[in-house]
């Protein structure tokens, strides 16, 4: 799908970086108060999105930036007080926070969903396709006469627009929605709408990953989830995209009693130390009990597989492996010489 918009973005790197090129503020306006739409990207001197934004840049004729340290005044217009963060204009003078992963892919989705209505109205032959157009795709087929799921449905669709996508139509039988979130090939049903938070629990268990980000935003859901967390670091995004893809088995098997999360190590490797990882030294991995306190990381230089990985859990479980005692540092994989 070809998007006409413009992408804006906007910068808060330092102005010695060569990254970015930067606008006045008097072109800046222009831009966002036309009809196009635009994403405007903040940011601080971090690199979190650096790498991820600039893959998708030449992909897109219009880009603009405005270096916001010289230009304070329009980031705080824009209510903008921690970085990096995404704005979206949508042409007719409102604004939508981005929430998503800052990955060029989520980015890009980001941007196909946001020209679209908030629900789609569909009919047979358009849902065959319109089912698989994004990650999470949520589709009512609604009975005219329960206008109270309509309502319901319009406040979902208006609250999470921006992570996943929204359609609708009309049936002379019951009720129903379905969800599917495409990227881990599940697909969840709803028929029974009578309970007041059956459909905002059928959506956030839909859009719910099975192997997340871990970010500080999410930091306490993950934590007080009641599940141990199984916690991939990586400083490179292909290199998490991939342990997501190799992972995702896994990670469908133990969904009950863990949580599977990749954390960027450029932008958290401050949270790699408290669990015991040798500091700034990734990829690396560890097993974390928020209940009792307890982490267990994995050695150093062990491959990780789904096998291993498994196995390690197993180890874990049937009390193989000890927790962290809080003092020591990860051990380095054992080898073997054959004889």
């Amino acid at each position: 799908m070809k998007l006409k918009s413009y992408i804006l973005l906007v910068s808060l790197l330092s102005s010695d970086c060569l990254a970015w090129e930067h606008t006045d503020e008097r072109d800046f306006r222009r831009a966002i108060s036309g009809h196009n739409h635009a994403l405007v990207a903040c940011k601080t001197g971090s690199q979190a999105l650096e790498s991820e934004w600039m893959s998708i840049a030449g992909s897109h004729k219009s880009l603009m930036s405005i270096d916001c340290s010289s230009h304070s005044a329009v980031c705080n217009e824009f209510g903008i007080s921690s970085y990096p963060a995404l704005r979206f204009f949508d042409g007719h003078g409102h604004t939508q926070s981005y929430r998503g992963p800052r990955r060029a892919s989520a980015i890009t989705s980001y941007l196909k969903r946001a020209v679209r209505p908030a629900i789609t109205v569909l009919d047979e032959k358009k849902w065959v396709n319109f089912h698989s157009v994004d990650d999470t795709v949520i589709i009512v087929r609604i009975n005219p006469r329960d206008e109270h799921v309509t309502t319901a449905f319009k406040t979902m669709a208006s609250q999470f627009r921006d992570r996943a996508s929204f359609g609708s139509l009309e049936t002379t039988s019951a009720t129903t929605v379905e969800c599917y979130n495409n990227r881990d090939e599940q697909k969840f049903s709803l028929s029974d709408l009578t309970a007041i938070d059956a459909l905002p629990k059928l959506v956030e268990s839909c859009m719910t990953p099975l192997i997340g980000e871990f970010t500080r935003a999410n930091e306490m859901k993950y934590l007080q989830s009641g599940k141990s967390l199984v916690l991939f670091f990586a400083t490179m995004s292909d290199e998490r995209e991939e342990y997501v893809n190799k992972m995702r088995p896994v990670a469908k098997m133990y969904k009950e009693y863990l949580s599977f999360v990749t954390v960027d190590a450029n932008e958290y490797a401050d949270f790699a130390v408290p669990l015991g990882l040798a500091p700034g030294v990734f990829p690396a991995l560890a097993v974390q009990n928020p209940m009792y306190g307890q982490t267990f990381p994995y050695d150093l230089g062990a491959e990780i597989s789904p096998e291993t990985i498994g196995a390690f859990v197993m180890d874990i479980v049937q009390g193989k492996v000890k927790p962290w005692d809080g003092k020591s540092r990860q051990q380095k994989a054992q080898t073997h010489d054959e004889l």
